[in-house]
């Protein structure tokens, strides 16, 4: 699987990754406990602005 695109997930154990046009990839991962996703649901959110904000 080529990795060409942005992709932005939501849940217990995802991945979202943002593909840069010079190529670079930067990944951001979430916990994979729900009870903990639960809990930190705010630092994920974040996680995922800092990543995608500038998309």
């Amino acid at each position: 699987m080529e990795e060409k695109q942005t992709i932005a997930a939501l849940g217990a154990g995802s991945i979202s990754k943002r593909v840069y046009p010079d190529g670079r990839i930067e990944r951001s991962d979430n916990v994979k406990d729900v009870s903990q996703y639960i809990e930190r649901i705010g630092e994920m959110i974040e996680r995922k602005k800092h990543l995608l904000g500038g998309c």
